[in-house]
């Protein structure tokens, strides 16, 4: 075993603890133990100071208590390390703060979907060659650390799903290479700051399930980068939409529902003619469906429900051919609901609350 530089055992159904004798293998440079069914604790590992790459995702270990990440620490003098991945484990207790000394050469650090407490540590700026950071599904609480800014080669930060609290700092927009944030289901507060507008290359933003406040700041519709999804959804944004919605014309999924946003659905909307699902329900918005979404013809899915819109529903939504989910309903829609295209789906049409419609196929029990 000492004399092992390699050694993988990924992708099979070995079970049982991690053998201590694995601490020896003093000359190892990779060990990929993911996506079997070990358990337990892991052995220390401060002898394997050649390690570059440790794999031990998806498996059973830790106990979901503290002293579980231990071994952690036992990696701080190794300067080689580039990947550490311990996803989908079992592992508790709170993350210790020996992760801001571990190599700066570290390149990617997976721990989500784990049991995990405590703060993400104020010194992981330390770990500036960062460049993906997934942490999500854990129960991580506390503030981002500010100096997360300092990371500026990272290209992924996942923190979805934990209990993070107080604002997304604007450092943030120090981290231009990022193609993906994902902050969703936290705590987290205030504004979105303005300075996401320097992530440029950003493909991905979901915020959602907040409590961020105040209004969208144009520099993030004017992510023209963003071609996967945009979520802002549950939250307590306000304001209008800019005219800057225009410049997201590469995006396919657009979320601002339940939020406090008012005022018209803005016309440049209809500059964004690659989404598929588009979603504004439970909000404030009035006025009309605008004619110029008439170009978003690939829409598979389109909530408008719960806000105060007004006028007829749109005739070009029954030319939307790819369209399989329309949802309008409690709005203050008005006159005769058109009957082709997907009108003809009651099951694919949500139009109650609107009690000036009329019309429509008869499953949908409209006044005739």
């Amino acid at each position: 075993m000492p004399y092992i530089d390699f050694f993988s055992v990924w992708g099979n159904q070995l079970s049982g603890k991690i053998p201590i004798s694995i601490s020896n293998a003093s000359n190892l440079n990779m060990l990929q133990l993911d996506r079997n069914r070990f358990s337990g604790n892991v052995p220390s590992l401060e002898k394997l100071d050649k390690l570059s790459i440790l794999l031990l995702g998806t498996n059973h270990l830790g106990n979901g208590t503290e002293g579980d990440l231990n071994f952690l620490c036992s990696l701080v003098n190794n300067t080689k390390l580039d990947s550490l991945d311990i996803r989908t484990n079992n592992f508790g207790g709170v993350l210790p703060e020996c992760i801001s000394n571990f190599s700066s050469s570290l390149q990617f650090l997976e721990i989500e979907n784990n049991k995990i407490l405590g703060r993400i540590p104020d010194g992981i700026g330390n770990l500036i060659n960062l460049e993906v950071l997934q942490v999500s599904q854990n129960q991580l609480s506390g503030p981002i650390p500010l100096n997360i800014g300092r990371i500026e080669k990272l290209n992924s930060f996942d923190a979805r799903n934990n209990f993070l609290t107080g604002t997304i700092p604007y450092s943030i927009g120090n981290l231009t290479g990022l193609t993906l944030l994902a902050l969703g289901v936290n705590n987290l507060q205030g504004n979105i700051p303005s300075s996401l507008g320097n992530c440029q290359k950003l493909l991905v933003l979901g915020l959602s399930y907040n409590n961020l406040s105040g209004s969208i700041p144009p520099q993030v519709l004017g992510l023209s980068s963003l071609s996967i999804l945009l979520n802002l959804s549950s939250n307590y944004l306000t304001g209008e939409l800019s005219v800057d919605v225009e410049k997201l014309t590469n995006l396919g999924d657009l979320d601002f529902s339940k939020n406090k946003l008012s005022g018209l659905i803005p016309k440049s909307l209809g500059s964004c003619v690659r989404l598929e699902r588009l979603f504004l329900g439970g909000n404030l918005f009035e006025g009309p469906i605008p004619s110029s979404l008439s170009s978003l013809r690939g829409l598979v899915e389109l909530d408008v429900s719960e806000n105060n819109l007004s006028g007829g529903v749109p005739e070009f939504l029954v030319s939307f051919k790819a369209l399989k989910y329309l949802n309008l309903s409690f709005n203050n829609f008005e006159g005769v609901l058109p009957s082709g295209g997907i009108f003809k789906n009651a099951s694919a049409v949500f139009v109650e609350g609107n009690n000036k419609l009329c019309g429509g196929i008869s499953e949908l029990h409209l006044s005739r």
